[in-house]
């Protein structure tokens, strides 16, 4: 059985669980968090691994909150169509980075409660607009469909995740040239607060983008009575075969200038930089590029712990060896896939 030191934290567990599930690998994962303030399975990491559980038949050991090990013993993928609660303003986009893999496989459809625009997770603008147009290139296919914005700390958010089989083997994908920016995509939403904060975010945003000298398209949306409170704000470059994204989300005491401000020039330094994709797309085509069939090739920024414990997480499952190189202030990494299907 493979084994997966799980220290680094809730992605080595998400990956780990995704190919297990996905290969009919069992695996153990142990230390899961450990060097995290709060260790162990949490309730998003929970709720994650119960899913696979259900769609893939697996026999689990150790599932419970806290536990700093669990034995995943996956059966077939069956697909299906699940609701799914966090309980917590837990990423609702991060549970669906643990299901994705599998549900290659079989089309499967989610229901998912929990946070949409929270910390240390991908929003779920980002992932529709910059993460599933990349992997449907590779002939992956996702989709998700927002039904209301959750925030941290209440969540109550929910989105509708779906995938249909994949063609396998997947495609290789090539990124490595940049492209000159099209348009900018602005979203900037609020949540049981007073109607100015979105509007006062996005001009903001505007403003600190006007050296850009582009379009920016503007979707703008404030609920007054929500089940969730707070803002955010996701700026997305579309700049050819990869789209490059930046967010910000507002907290109590933040004004809301602050926040768009702080989303643009998280935006102007990735455009800045020489790679072709942005640093939070890095981590999660990983997997992707490991299992397809030939050699895939990204230009990116420096490789993020996230990316390198990936890495090593898809070298273990599949054997495939990842390369990298400086080059132009950037990195260009590439894999030769192990061609699943």
């Amino acid at each position: 059985m493979l084994e997966v030191n799980g220290e680094s934290g809730g992605q080595m567990l998400r990956s780990s669980l995704g190919l297990s599930a996905l290969l009919r690998k069992p695996v153990t994962i142990y230390n899961i968090r450990a060097k995290r303030p709060n260790p162990g399975l949490q309730a998003q990491h929970l709720t994650g691994l119960n899913t696979l559980k259900i769609l893939s038949s697996a026999k689990v050991h150790g599932a419970v909150k806290g536990s700093m090990k669990v034995v995943f013993k996956p059966e077939q993928f069956s697909g299906g169509n699940l609701n799914v609660n966090i309980g917590t303003a837990g990423s609702v986009m991060l549970l669906v980075q643990a299901v994705m893999l599998p549900s290659m496989l079989k089309e499967t459809k989610l229901r998912i409660f929990g946070g949409t625009d929270v910390p240390f997770a991908p929003s779920f603008n980002y992932s529709e607009k910059v993460l599933f147009p990349v992997l449907s290139k590779m002939n992956a296919r996702f989709s998700a469909s927002l039904v209301s914005r959750g925030f941290y700390p209440k969540g109550n958010g929910s989105i509708s995740f779906k995938s249909l089989p994949a063609e396998l083997p997947l495609n290789p994908i090539k990124l490595t040239k940049k492209k000159k920016v099209k348009f900018v995509w602005l979203f900037s939403h609020s949540a049981s607060l007073p109607q100015e904060v979105a509007r006062v975010q996005a001009l903001a945003a505007k403003n600190t983008l006007k050296e850009l000298g582009i379009e920016v398209v503007e979707r703008i949306s404030s609920k007054q009575q929500g089940t969730s409170i707070g803002s955010a704000i996701d700026l997305i470059a579309k700049a050819g075969p990869a789209s490059i994204g930046a967010n910000a989300l507002g907290a109590r005491g933040k004004p809301a200038e602050e926040v768009g401000k702080e989303a643009a020039e998280k935006l102007l330094k990735e455009l800045n930089s020489n790679a072709a994709v942005d640093s939070h797309l890095v981590d999660q085509l990983i997997p992707f590029m490991a299992l397809a069939k030939g050699k895939s090739e990204i230009l990116c920024p420096e490789l993020s712990e996230h990316t390198k414990n990936n890495i090593a997480v898809a070298e273990k499952f599949l054997g495939v060896k990842f390369n990298s190189v400086q080059e132009n202030n950037a990195v260009k990494l590439w894999v030769e896939g192990a061609a699943f299907s």
